[in-house]
């Protein structure tokens, strides 16, 4: 769920969070994308510096560069 930025010849992938069923916040990530697996706990930041600590329940591929990240709190 990588993709290739040509122009600056760069990785990135975007995640869409979403807590309990409501949307959290979304996140860019460049260079590797971190392997995401059913079950695994995440650690989501919060742009104001706090840290929620959460369980992946779902992962949804929205394109190649994408995904939804369904998460409960732990």
């Amino acid at each position: 769920m990588t993709s290739r930025d040509p122009q600056h010849n760069k990785h990135f992938c975007i995640f869409d969070y979403f807590l309990d069923g409501v949307f959290l916040r979304w996140e860019e990530v460049k260079g590797e994308c971190p392997v995401l697996i059913r079950g695994q706990e995440w650690i989501v930041s919060l742009e104001d510096g706090t840290k929620i600590a959460t369980t992946i329940v779902e992962i949804q591929d929205i394109s190649e560069s994408e995904c939804r990240i369904f998460l409960r709190s732990c």
